[in-house]
């Protein structure tokens, strides 16, 4: 992607915002399912955006930020300071900033015990990212209406990395918006007539978050209510190895929960390629070939995907690996195969992978809500 905007998106930048920025304030409800993963309040004025945020993942930290905004709603500086409050290794606080002139950002940003310079080739216009702020992406919701075309176009840089962002935010009717960031969504936000997010759902996207605006957060009383209560990491990596008639087999994948969701048909869509867990795509590893539903896998590294559906599974062997979950391609697919699916009397709360030896072979087993889908194997 290229990091310079068309013409058309440095004449939507030019345009005013609306007026009613001149002095608003809200706060955000962000939940996994049944867990509050952050909260979120901000003040946004006609220069300003000023929001603090708690973010309970991997563990809970305190986060204030600042915007200026220069001429036409451009932004000229950021700043970030996060507070670890839940203890821990690390520094109790952390300082980055950013500051965007013409078509680059400098940023200052921790790195270990130091801090580290990067220059970034922006195109004008761009706004920062943070992880969980929802009022950064509310500037673009806003600037879209502003905009008032089919589908708007920004940029956004996540603080601390060179990686741009194509954002865009494409109107579904009067009160809604169709919102993806770089890697992240689709997502499903309402808005009023200014761009202001009432809403916004990733469930079954690549960000499976809920976002509620709602009143009165106490942030005093949340920050130390959620220190001691940290989630963790979200979906932790874990494996599954085996030996079995003298082949090595392991499976390296991470481990999303329920959290209280549907799971088959929501978080997960049924008739779409799943990562089959979370994170980096799921790896098996064989040290020698198998026979696997009848087909042959030669020894080495494959990626793990399936298609869920009501009426079956596939298990999708694919040649390449090392890739992020969302980053399947069909041209390197070795085989697709059916899976036996069975209901389960006990729901399984968090996504599990087994190897189940038996013989000369055995079963991989995949199980999660109340769902088991599995395949057999032999050694060749």
């Amino acid at each position: 992607m290229s990091a310079r905007p068309s013409n058309l998106l440095i004449a939507l930048l030019a345009l005013p915002l609306p007026a009613a920025l001149a002095a608003q304030t809200g706060q955000f409800l962000v939940r996994l399912g049944r867990d509050t993963l952050a909260v979120e309040r901000y003040t946004r004025t006609a220069d300003r955006l000023e929001g603090e945020q708690v973010v309970r993942s991997p563990r809970t930290v305190h986060r204030l930020y600042t915007a200026t905004f220069g001429p036409g709603g451009v932004v000229e500086r950021f700043e970030l300071i996060t507070h670890n409050v839940s203890g821990g290794p690390g520094p109790l606080e952390r300082r980055a900033t950013a500051s965007f002139s013409g078509d680059t950002a400098v940023m200052t940003v921790p790195r270990g015990e130091s801090t580290a310079t990067m220059r970034v080739k922006t195109g004008p216009g761009a706004l920062p990212y943070v992880g969980q702020a929802y009022a950064l992406v509310e500037e673009v919701t806003r600037r879209a209406r502003v905009a008032g075309t089919d589908r708007y176009t920004a940029t956004m840089l996540p603080l601390g990395t060179d990686e741009l962002w194509e954002v865009t935010a494409t109107p579904q009717g009067r009160d809604s918006m169709t919102i993806v960031l770089g890697p992240l969504g689709p997502f499903r936000a309402r808005v009023d007539g200014q761009g202001t997010v009432l809403s916004l759902s990733g469930v079954g996207s690549t960000m499976q978050v809920t976002v509620e605006r709602v009143q009165g957060l106490d942030f005093d009383a949340l920050g130390k209510s959620f220190a001691p209560r940290s989630l963790g990491t979200l979906s932790p990596p874990d494996s599954a190895r085996a030996s079995v008639a003298g082949v090595t087999l392991a499976v390296r994948y991470s481990r999303p929960s329920m959290r209280g969701r549907v799971v088959f048909g929501n978080v997960v869509p049924w008739n779409q390629v799943w990562r089959t867990g979370a994170n980096e795509a799921t790896v098996l590893e064989t040290s020698a070939d198998l026979t696997v539903a009848g087909t042959a896998v030669p020894a080495g590294k494959y990626s793990l995907w399936t298609i869920p559906s009501p009426t079956g599974w596939k298990l999708i062997v694919n040649r390449n690996t090392g890739q992020w979950g969302t980053e399947y391609d069909a041209r390197y697919d070795l085989a697709r195969l059916d899976m036996r699916v069975e209901t389960l009397r006990q729901p399984v709360e968090q996504f599990t992978i087994a190897i189940e030896p038996k013989g000369k072979g055995g079963v991989l087993k995949l199980e999660w809500e109340k769902t088991r889908a599995s395949i057999p194997f032999s050694a060749k």
